[in-house]
């Protein structure tokens, strides 16, 4: 059906792809491009918090874009081939999000203890949770308010709090 839809030999397709799962893996390298290219840049003329919570808005935005039927194949993708470079955090995507959380610690709008790692781990985290569970409730949440209210009250903890805050 791919090849019939695209017009082109199953010879051809296979030159190109050694498996259906691999059209997965080149969307991402064109999510991550464009996430990059386009969306981090965006982002960056934020103030530092909310341009994370945006980033994660565009993140969980863009599934919803591409469909329900889309994503759940990409999820299927990533649990059945390949999972070492979907679960990459080098990707451009994570990435970039990376790039957020240490101009927030830089600008001290986090708490310059905060395990950047970890952090980004546990954000990509909750936002492929709120496509997944967007995609199992058949789209009938908002993703985009979703992973903001979520992330924002997640990243409250992470604050950096002013000197003297804990004497209050």
């Amino acid at each position: 059906m791919i090849c019939r839809e695209a017009d082109i030999s199953v010879g051809a397709f296979y030159h190109h792809f050694k498996t259906k799962s691999d059209i997965i893996v080149e969307l991402y390298r064109d999510v991550d491009d464009i996430f990059l290219h386009d969306i981090l840049p965006k982002c960056k003329m934020l103030a530092p918090v909310e341009a994370i919570l945006q980033y994660l808005c565009e993140q969980c935005g863009y599934a919803e874009t591409m469909g329900i039927d889309s994503i759940k194949n990409v999820y299927k993708a990533q649990i059945d081939n390949g999972n070492t470079f979907f679960a990459s955090n080098e990707r451009g995507l994570p990435d970039g999000l990376r790039q957020l959380l240490l101009r927030a610690v830089k600008t001290q709008d986090l708490n310059p203890a905060t395990d950047i790692e970890k952090l980004l781990e546990e954000l990509l985290i909750m936002s492929r949770g709120v496509i997944y569970y967007w995609c199992i409730r058949n789209g009938a949440i908002n993703v985009r308010t979703y992973i903001y209210d979520m992330a924002n009250m997640y990243l409250r903890s992470y604050i950096q709090k002013p000197a003297g805050a804990d004497n209050l």
